[in-house]
């Protein structure tokens, strides 16, 4: 996953599931409601999706370190 708001970064995260839509991931960094991200893909590299942060799990909550992304 890459911030390209920013200075460009790579986190990684693990695709937890996807649909038409989006994708749920784990993911090791602090992303926000409405930050846009690229998730860059091992296999395909060179064609990254651009993202909208829909949900984040709260603390303490099963879904703790999990993203809700929509594809933009």
């Amino acid at each position: 996953m890459v911030n390209p708001d920013r200075s460009p970064k790579r986190f990684p995260c693990l695709v937890l599931d996807s649909s038409r839509e989006g994708f749920r991931l784990r993911e090791n960094c602090r992303v926000k409601r409405g930050q846009v991200v690229e998730v860059i893909f091992d296999d395909d590299p060179l064609r990254p999706v651009r993202c909208s942060v829909v949900w984040v799990g709260e603390a303490n909550s099963k879904q703790t370190g999990e993203a809700g992304l929509e594809m933009v």
